[in-house]
């Protein structure tokens, strides 16, 4: 039986597991210039080191949701650790496009191999005041220590080293949506590999793209071409959201077909796949040697289009096509909104020496901000036994909506064990509906609570927070809830019912640093007895959030 584990919140899945991990939300930070961009997050890469100066990183870039045509102005942004818990932005630059930069690819990569990292950016979107605008941006390092990519515009500014439409048509609606870097023919150059959401308008549906080089002067010396589109092929897909590299073939995904791209030594090949039954995947792919055999595999979630099953998918190549495998159907749980995966990132959060796979969700609750957890714990990965899911967090605000797919998995503080860092693409209104006011989320760093790694003898460290699972559980009529914080302050403990309706609040005010433990008796905040059922108990206590479940019997 494969294990589902519901570690922070919701009583949705049955069994549990004796190797989930709890998420401490350890920080929040800020979108920067919050006046200017407060359309969301567009993307971003976290945990970087580019200029050696040992400060992790993170580059991000803005999202321009519903901003008016004056509004239109993408940016980036280089943040630093200013050494006291904090960031600072040390780098930042406005795109050469006027245009709506929503859900825009951003990768960090030394694309031309000269040893120096680039920032490649896609920024344009349907809306933009250039009749041929730039789609490609490249913003290389320069260099050293130095914090600082791109050209030096003598204005106080810096523009991209090197830069392209892509296409020679004006007012043509091409829009990258994902896009992914690797030597796909295995001859030393890297090529950006992209999916194209408007393929329908533009032709192109997916593209393989070089550059020569990146140019240091930024002088336009660098030289630019197309090597594939869907254009040179029989076509009979749909807009593409998501890209599958697996050298020297790659995968783009729709919701009539799976297009497979192979490059046979001389020529590019084509051929189409059925799609996922239960859709498109939605930029939430992700593709690794997963079992260490020399062959990459890809994970994968479905989101809203197609039948109603809603899988987390294995895929490997067999033959001529994807052997897909379903490790968990999630297609019954009223939680997801339909089933929206969406975003993702992964790695060896918990240093077991096996991959674990972050997914995001879109306009998921209640309760909000679904991250979910999907962990190999060794041996056949077609197995599902051998794979776990549960939640990085589930309810960073109860009252809000967002689109939670801006996701990275990096090591954000040195130990051995990796973070999980992600925000909303999209913006929020202060609870009412998303699109109105434009206040961005910000950045949630979510901490791993490995048993083995905590430090006893320094009960003050933030992973001393703990929420135990009530006792007796299952109860009735009866049960005790037991925390510990390592510092006096402020805590709420509160129970709600699977909807996420809060049913009875059991503290709500400033404590003092140890345990404390507070008895249910199965009633409301009017004092009737709840009828019989799975309930959830979260604490709150400063930046840290714990949710568990608990079942009540009659």
């Amino acid at each position: 039986m494969k294990r589902i584990v519901s570690v922070v919140i919701l009583a949705l899945f049955v069994t549990t597991s004796l190797f989930a991990i709890d998420f401490s939300r350890v920080q929040e930070i800020s979108m920067p210039d919050s006046a200017l961009n407060n359309g969301g997050t567009g993307n971003m890469v976290a945990g970087e080191d580019v200029d050696g100066d040992g400060k992790k990183e993170i580059y991000l870039v803005n999202d321009n949701w519903n901003d008016d045509p004056s509004e239109l102005i993408p940016r980036i942004y280089k943040l630093e650790e200013d050494g006291s818990g904090g960031w600072e932005v040390v780098w930042s630059a406005v795109a050469p496009v006027d245009a709506q930069n929503t859900w825009p690819p951003l990768l960090l990569d030394d694309l031309d191999g000269d040893g120096k990292m680039e920032l490649i950016w896609s920024v344009v979107n349907n809306f933009a005041t250039e009749a041929n605008p730039y789609r490609v941006l490249i913003y290389e390092h320069q260099g050293g220590d130095s914090d600082l990519f791109g050209v030096d515009d003598g204005a106080g500014g810096y523009a991209p080293n090197a830069a392209w439409t892509i296409t020679d048509q004006d007012n043509l609606n091409l829009r990258l949506f994902d896009m992914d870097v690797a030597d796909i023919k295995g001859d030393g150059v890297k090529r950006i590999i992209f999916a194209d959401r408007t393929g329908n308008n533009s032709g192109y549906h997916f593209g393989v793209i070089t550059v020569s080089d990146v140019p240091d002067a930024g002088d336009g010396s660098e030289t630019w071409e197309v090597e594939a589109t869907a254009q040179d092929f029989t076509y009979g897909g749909d807009n593409k959201w998501d890209v599958v590299v697996i050298e020297p073939s790659f995968y783009t995904f729709d919701e009539v077909v799976i297009s497979k791209t192979t490059w046979n030594g001389s020529d590019w090949e084509y051929s189409e796949l059925s799609p996922l039954p239960g859709g498109i995947s939605f930029r939430a792919a992700q593709t690794a040697d997963i079992d260490g055999d020399g062959t990459k595999e890809a994970i994968t979630g479905e989101y809203y289009y197609g039948d109603d099953t809603r899988h987390l998918w294995l895929l490997q190549e067999e033959a001529d096509t994807l052997k897909r495998t379903g490790l968990f159907d999630i297609s019954t749980e009223s939680y997801l909104n339909g089933g929206r995966l969406t975003g993702g990132s992964h790695g060896d959060i918990d240093a077991d020496g096996n991959l674990d796979f972050v997914f995001g969700s879109r306009y998921s609750g209640p309760p909000n901000a679904m991250i979910f957890f999907l962990s190999h714990k060794g041996g056949d990965i077609t197995s599902p036994d051998n794979w776990e899911l549960s939640f990085v967090d589930t309810a960073y605000d109860d009252g809000l909506t967002g689109i939670w797919d801006v996701i990275d998995v990096a090591n954000m503080d040195d130990d051995e064990y990796l973070e999980v860092v992600y925000t909303s693409s999209v913006p929020y209104d202060e609870g009412v509906e998303p699109f109105f006011d434009h206040i961005s989320y910000p950045i949630i760093v979510m901490d791993p609570q490995i048993a083995n790694s905590i430090d006893k003898s320094n009960p003050l460290l933030p992973f001393a927070y703990k929420l135990e699972q009530n006792f007796p559980n299952p109860f009735n009529p009866s049960t005790t809830l037991s925390i510990h914080i390592p510092t006096a302050e402020h805590v709420n403990l509160a129970i709600y019912d699977i909807t996420g309706k809060e049913v009875k609040v059991l503290v709500n005010s400033h404590l003092n640093a140890g345990n404390h433990s507070f008895v249910w008796d199965g009633t409301d905040m009017n004092g009737r007895k709840v009828a019989s059922g799975s309930y959830i108990y979260r604490m709150k206590a400063g930046n840290v959030v714990k949710v568990r479940n608990m079942t009540l019997l009659k």
